[in-house]
């Protein structure tokens, strides 16, 4: 079905379109099917649509036995965080991230606390023209209200690595989204000084949901007119973070988890792998390297983020959007724990202009086309790469940087993300790429 997306990413698409409550009610109820019928943890972002599919979640879940959860409006890592600690036997996210409004989606949590893998989601994808095993109405079970953002919050506030006051003048931009209180909380909670912007009209995405860049001009002036040490901005579901510095500059997303990976980096005695996604700035690379860690990449996915992790049994993870991993505490990317890394950072250097001295410099490029066939042929033979990856797309690595060119996992388009020491380098290259495409 066009726009309808089961991916690594979950099932997504155009709410009242490709994305209905009949489909969301049956593949609810396979869900529960695969995950025995136990307890299922649920919690929605705030998009007009959710609390609709909500309940189609909510009875197909229950339709086949399950013990539902329903922990309301929260960042998608506190499902997560709360799969985890209840030991449920699995979760569902209702959001579609960083889509526009009129999308939604469902996110499938596993009950070790992580998404569903590959194998996973094609096992659930299987099912869907396929009859759910239905209860018969003695069978069906209870559903529950559960409050989980204080216990998440109290676990990170309580971790030796983030332990202490931070006592600053904090710009918060939740997107109206999922994270509105639990960031803002979180903050306070801290000792700092809060000052909101996109956080108290839930729902109405007064800019896009995704924290790039072009869309945070409202925080950057908040932090300028404030004064701020420090601004944050979430996406819509909350477990991604991106920072605007003191006196207003916005950092790309790119800079989260290397900044976050400096400071735990410089905690953590025990250097194990730290794992990222094809897409990801090599400045990861370069800190990594400065502590004696090294670095593994995946393709582009949470999913396979997590899977690594697994493998190589590391602590620290994450992807170049924002999105930031720290096992001990929630395996999955959280803006929580990803902030809480970033105040520390700050703490310790005392002014957030300083953070781009601990990074090195590259020249990133990030575009978007919609969804083609693209012959990698012709860029296999126009780049002479030391190194071509064919896992994820296609992904070129040079002496000086990358070139990756690959289908979204979310939307309609492709994705083409370079990188590069030299800006007329990533220039020359990127006007290679208009002219094959």
């Amino acid at each position: 079905m066009k726009n309808l997306f089961f991916t690594i990413s979950g099932l997504r698409g155009i709410v009242g379109e490709s994305f209905t409550p009949e489909i969301v009610l049956k593949i609810s109820a396979h869900f529960g099917n695969l995950m025995g019928n136990g307890e299922i943890v649920i919690g929605q972002d705030t998009r007009k649509s959710s609390e609709m599919i909500k309940f189609s979640v909510i009875s197909g879940l229950l339709s086949v036995g399950c013990n539902v959860v329903d922990i309301g409006i929260v960042p998608t890592p506190t499902i997560l965080f709360a799969v985890h600690k209840k030991r449920a036997n699995g979760g569902i996210g209702i959001t579609a991230s960083h889509n526009p409004p009129e999308w939604n989606a469902l996110k499938f949590v596993g009950n070790d606390g992580t998404f569903l893998n590959e194998r996973g989601i094609e096992i659930l994808k299987e099912k869907l023209n396929k009859r759910p095993i239905y209860k018969r109405s003695e069978e069906i079970k209870k559903l529950l209200r559960e409050e989980y953002i204080e216990k998440h919050i109290e676990r990170i506030i309580e971790d030796e690595i983030f332990k202490g006051e931070k006592k600053f003048r904090v710009g918060i931009d939740g997107a109206n989204g999922a994270a509105s209180l639990a960031v803002p909380l979180l903050c306070e909670r801290f000792g700092s000084q809060v000052f909101k912007i996109n956080c108290d009209k839930f729902g109405e995405f007064e800019r896009e949901p995704e924290p790039t860049k072009e869309n945070l001009n409202s925080l950057k002036q908040l932090v300028i007119n404030e004064n701020l040490d420090i601004g944050f901005a979430t996406d819509a579901d909350g477990d991604r973070v991106v920072i605007v510095l003191k006196g207003g500059e916005i950092l790309s997303e790119e800079y989260t988890l290397p900044l976050f990976i400096n400071y735990m980096l410089s905690k953590i005695k025990e250097k194990r792998p730290v794992i990222t996604n094809y897409s990801t700035s090599k400045m990861v690379d370069e800190i990594a390297k400065r502590f004696g860690a090294q670095v593994k990449r995946t393709k582009v996915g949470e999913s396979f983020v997590v899977e690594k992790m697994k493998e190589e049994n590391s602590i620290l993870g994450g992807e170049g959007n924002g999105g930031v991993i720290y096992r001990n505490i929630n395996f999955t990317r959280d803006s929580l724990i990803g902030i809480a890394g970033i105040l520390c950072l700050l703490k310790e250097v005392g002014d957030s202009r300083e953070f781009k001295k601990l990074v090195p410099n590259f020249y990133m490029r990030k575009i978007k086309i919609p969804y083609k066939k693209i012959n990698f042929k012709k860029f296999i033979d126009k780049f002479k790469a030391k190194e071509i990856v064919e896992e994820d797309g296609i992904l070129f690595n040079f002496d000086d940087g990358f070139l990756h060119i690959r289908k979204s996992n979310t939307e309609p388009i492709i994705r083409i993300i370079g990188e590069f020491r030299e800006e007329k380098r990533l220039k020359e290259i990127f006007d290679e790429v208009k002219k094959l495409i």
